[in-house]
């Protein structure tokens, strides 16, 4: 199996460094061009099944490698952005504790912001059940930035310190695209 993951091309939101959670953002013109540029890397691989974020960012992303892959799109509930609560459609602040909710062990749960160990959860359980059923099969996910780091600890393993630290480098920058194999995991169970 083989799982292209990729995350959404940029949005005023990004720009602005505002939260943006489940807030459905389009993308900006910078986004669009991401958002083509990266449907070209996918030109001539045989892609079986795209499936994506219900967030319109997403679905506008995934839109272009479908117009390049001739796959239609599926909607994914579970691929969705972290939900960051109150916070959402506003920008940072130095009073919200960016680095608190990145912290695995103290699963910061204050302004309504969707624990980091039910993100993991959701994400991990929709990995179980993708790499069951396609598991013969090449699947590019589109989605967001904070789920990215989930589904890299699940392919590649968790840091041994699951803060700000160790989790904001495995997030995916706007349009980027990782690569996974099922084998990678394969490997980890095998392991235990």
């Amino acid at each position: 199996m083989e799982i292209y993951v990729v995350r959404h091309g940029q949005t005023e939101y990004n720009v602005k460094n505002i939260f943006q959670g489940h807030v459905n953002i389009p993308l900006n013109e910078v986004g669009i061009q991401q958002a083509r540029e990266t449907a070209n890397k996918f030109v001539g691989k045989k892609i079986d099944k795209i499936l994506v974020s219900p967030l319109e960012r997403a679905i506008q992303t995934a839109s272009y490698i479908s117009q390049v892959t001739g796959v239609k799109i599926s909607i994914e509930p579970r691929l969705i952005e972290r939900n960051f609560g109150d916070i959402e459609g506003k920008p940072s602040r130095m009073d919200w504790n960016i680095q608190m909710m990145l912290d695995y062990e103290k699963n910061y749960t204050k302004e309504n912001i969707e624990p980091i160990q039910e993100l993991f959860k959701r994400v991990y359980e929709y990995l179980d059940e993708l790499t069951e059923e396609y598991k013969n099969e090449t699947v590019v996910l589109v989605t967001h930035g904070a789920v990215s780091q989930p589904i890299e600890c699940y392919f590649n393993g968790k840091p041994e310190i699951l803060d700000f630290e160790h989790l904001e480098p495995l997030t995916l920058r706007n349009c980027e695209v990782r690569k996974y194999t099922q084998r990678r995991r394969e490997k980890e169970e095998e392991q235990r």
